[in-house]
């Protein structure tokens, strides 16, 4: 894969970033300098100033004699982490429903309309693709780059994608986090903040609990 472009550094550590984020490095993994210097087609410069950047956003960690490692979080982190986005995401989705434009709700309202069809063809692809836009909508309708900052940074310290099949797999969570989302949306409909929050992070919870016993189930056996 060469990188021939300007910011050779940026697109590095996206790139990395982006693999780490969708799980095809696992938390605990040594992390080559040589190897990664070799898939990108460019120097160990590059490679090493990325690894920093990534460091400093808690994706990986270097340590001294023993090189890179993706970041293994430990159970209390992933407690504190998926409390924190239990609130981001409440906020967020009440400042959507105050501020919500027609155009983005309706974006919203057919995310959910495409999650009742998965569940009649039993699609996890599409629901989780639906999920997605769902959720990035929200925030983006926010309207708040430090929000949206803050969220995305938290969500880039755990392979959050991975494990979204891993729950949507189960049926019944599945039927719970679809009239989940409809209770969303029928709080962002009426333009009600307070509802649109407590929705949400009621949401939130019930599929971070269930998320990070998968999550933590994992790491155990790492």
């Amino acid at each position: 894969m060469a990188i021939l472009t300007l910011g050779i550094t940026a697109q590095v550590s996206n790139a990395i970033r982006e693999a780490i984020v969708m799980g095809e490095y696992e938390p605990g993994q040594k992390l080559s300098e040589s190897a990664l210097s070799e898939h990108f087609q460019v120097s160990r410069t590059p490679i090493r100033e990325a690894l920093k950047q990534l460091e400093r956003e808690g994706l990986v960690e270097i340590i001294p004699r023993v090189g890179t490692c993706v970041t293994k979080p430990t159970v209390q982190e992933l407690r504190e982490l998926f409390t924190l986005k239990e609130v981001l995401e409440g906020l967020a989705a009440g400042l959507f429903a105050e501020k919500g434009n027609v155009a983005e709700i309706q974006k919203v309202r057919q995310s959910v309309a495409d999650m009742e069809e998965a569940i009649r063809t039993s699609d996890n692809k599409l629901y989780v693709q639906a999920n997605s836009i769902f959720h990035d909508t929200i925030l983006e309708g926010a309207n708040n780059s430090k929000l949206s900052y803050m969220l995305n940074l938290l969500l880039n310290q755990i392979p959050y994608n991975r494990y979204v099949f891993i729950t949507i797999g189960d049926p019944v969570r599945r039927e719970q986090s679809l009239r989940e989302h409809q209770a969303i949306l029928e709080a962002i409909d009426k333009g009600d903040r307070m509802e649109a929050e407590k929705t949400m992070r009621e949401h939130v919870k019930a599929s971070g609990e269930e998320l990070r016993r998968d999550i933590e189930k994992k790491l155990k056996n790492s």
